[in-house]
């Protein structure tokens, strides 16, 4: 199977390249004239509403940029210039990304081919064709797009390397993996794994042997460095990629985490909230002012906090964490695989028949199948686990996964072609043994840890959020609906619809989708503080009082809380209590200046209507009687 001794001649090898070209383009092709028409390709969620209004700023002249990047930098940067050069409409954009990710595929074919065999090679390029999650990756607004290109890039480059160190291919696979932390911050550990991999690998002795390793990090260097000056000069500090460390580890790291995504405040799980969010959170804390490091760092130190007072705990969630990984189900952040399959039969084939529960354990057949080749396979191995170690260190998303496919893809395609051998020439006990290791490895991928209709809840729930904003009100209600109906837990969908609800005066059925919310998550802000406004609207001012002060107990810094909180006690006579929230919201933000006029509305009240003023009155009313 090694693919050193493959011969092929040059044509045949394009016109196989070509098939598995062709096969992914029409896949994914196929899928997205199947999405046309739905609010999935109009619209714009989460981050990729953020990366899209970053390039739009880039594209308009704001290269440099005035902070120390948050996230990862090089896919809006890749989008500013396809806005400058080919245009802006997100079918411009899929249709390109059709193409990247139908390029992967085919620079997946060349890994396995350079690395396997001819056949592992074709196989590999038709799998990754037809997997899925990289159809959807290469279908949706999202930097996961370059994730696998440049993966699948670096794999290409490893197949140059692997039976001897070439100088190119080693620059090459330092480029490569260089461009990919700038979209996949943790792939970092690639270089990890990789440098000692070229410096202990058998090869010349003395001061040569650290030649490869030397281009390897000259090619990553050559990437990264720029980053981090630019960093350093914008920021004055130095950040290799971004200052996110300390908060994403965090989110996948303390009492509350169930594995995946959550966000720091509840309810605040969108890409434009984050940086202000983690900011805000450690300068409550430590009462000051903070850079970015030292937000990161303040995290960092609260995730060690937690493991030292709750080691049990915290093993138990790494070890969910790790089942999540290798689950089948793809973990959805804003949009989703299964929501696309809603609308595309394409998507609702392939997301039933090849996902990560059949790839998983084909793939270790297909590690079973190569293990007399080990010592020469053994960076395979090292990405993976690396990637599979950093992915479950933080959290798990599906898109984050998605870096361990092309691995998987190439010990599954090795399955695939060796298998008929592997039955032909095995012993009974040793095909028993790989049958039952696969069998083992099937049942704890595709066990049922998350349930996939919460993953189309969510979807639906976004899409929601994103119609209401552009005013299309009934359209969000249905979507809140429909998010509801798949979801009932769904305490975000419940408050947004009461939020429609009550814009169309139906106080009642707004209360009582408050009331759900909170049920489901007592914490929730927002939903105590709509519930707060919509009982004042009905008439229930006591009962609005007590929410909002419920609200404000869990989240102090809620300027609209005081506010409304203030109008309350104002309209009950409670002045000195109203004057308090006012001066507070105030301190929170002094620019609102109608809670300004509001503050100094209530202070003549209370002086006019103070003990020692009706007494003025009073003798000034005697006098004038008198005279």
């Amino acid at each position: 199977m090694k693919g050193a001794t493959d011969l092929s001649p040059r044509g045949e090898r394009f016109r196989w390249l070509l098939l598995v070209f062709a096969v992914a383009f029409a896949l994914r092709g196929l899928h997205l004239w199947q999405l046309q028409g739905t609010p999935l390709l109009e619209i714009l969620m989460g981050d990729a509403y953020s990366y899209d209004a970053w390039a739009r700023r880039i594209a308009a002249g704001e290269w440099l940029g005035e902070q120390v990047f948050y996230q990862a930098p090089l896919y809006p940067y890749f989008l500013a210039i396809l806005y400058r050069t080919i245009g802006e409409g997100p079918l411009v954009v899929l249709g390109v990304h059709a193409l990247i990710g139908s390029a992967s595929c085919v620079l997946l074919a060349c890994a396995g081919w350079r690395i396997f065999s001819k056949w592992v090679g074709i196989a590999s390029g038709l799998l990754l064709a037809l997997y899925a999650p990289a159809i959807f990756a290469d279908t949706t607004i999202q930097k996961s797009v370059l994730d696998l290109f440049l993966l699948c890039l670096a794999l290409c480059f490893l197949g140059g390397v692997v039976d001897g160190p070439r100088p190119g291919a080693l620059v090459g696979l330092g480029l490569a993996i260089g461009a990919l932390v700038l979209t996949r911050e943790n792939a970092l550990i690639f270089a990890l794994v990789l440098t000692p991999w070229l410096l202990l690998r058998r090869g010349p002795v003395g001061a040569r042997r650290l030649v490869p390793a030397a281009l390897f990090l000259a090619g990553m260097t050559a990437v990264l460095a720029p980053v981090a000056f630019r960093n350093w000069y914008v920021g004055g500090e130095f950040h290799l990629t971004t200052a996110q460390l300390g908060p994403n580890l965090y989110i996948g790291n303390n009492p509350g985490s169930d594995g995946s995504y959550a966000p720091l405040r509840y309810g605040r799980g969108d890409a434009k909230y984050e940086r202000e969010d983690a900011t805000a959170i450690a300068e409550a804390v430590t009462g000051r002012q903070l850079t970015p490091r030292e937000v990161s760092n303040f995290f960092v130190g609260k995730v060690f906090a937690y493991i030292r007072s709750r080691p049990g705990d915290w093993i138990a969630l790494m070890v969910r964490k790790f089942l999540l990984a290798l689950n089948a189900v793809e973990i959805v952040d804003t949009v989703g695989i299964y929501t696309h399959a809603e609308s595309s039969v394409v998507m609702r084939l392939v997301v039933s028949v090849f996902h990560f529960g059949v790839l998983a354990p084909l793939a270790l057949l297909g590690v079973w199948i190569t293990w007399p080749e080990r010592s020469r396979l053994l960076p395979l191995y090292l990405l993976f686990t690396a990637y599979l170690g950093s992915l479950v260190a933080f959290y798990v998303f599906g898109r984050y996964r998605l870096p361990l496919a092309p691995m998987t893809v190439l010990f599954a395609a090795a399955a695939v072609v060796g298998l008929r051998d592997h039955v032909a020439t095995s012993s009974p006990r040793r095909l028993a043994a790989s049958l039952g290791a696969v069998a083992t490895a099937a049942i704890l991928c595709n066990w049922p840890i998350v349930d996939k209709s919460y993953m189309r809840s969510v979807t639906h729930y976004n899409l929601g959020n994103e119609l209401h904003a552009l005013g299309r009100t009934a359209a969000a209600a249905d979507q809140f609906r429909d998010a509801i109906g798949l979801y009932a837990g769904n305490a975000l969908a419940n408050n947004n619809l009461g939020v429609i609800l009550a814009d169309q005066g139906d106080l009642v059925a707004a209360t009582r989708h408050y009331e759900r919310a909170l049920e489901i998550a007592p914490s929730y802000v927002d939903a105590w503080i709509n519930l707060g406004r919509s009982l004042s609207e009905g008439g229930d001012v006591v009962g609005a009082i007590e929410r909002y002060e419920t609200g404000l107990q869990i989240d102090p810094s809620r300027v609209d809380g005081y506010v409304e909180l203030g109008r309350c006690y104002e309209e009950i006579g409670e002045l000195d209590l109203a004057i308090g929230c006012f001066e507070r919201a105030l301190r929170l933000d002094p620019e609102l200046r109608d809670v300004g006029e509001r503050l100094k509305r209530a202070a003549e009240r209370r002086t006019a209507s103070s003990p020692g003023a009706e007494a003025l009155r009073r003798a000034a009313s005697a006098c004038r009687s008198g005279g």
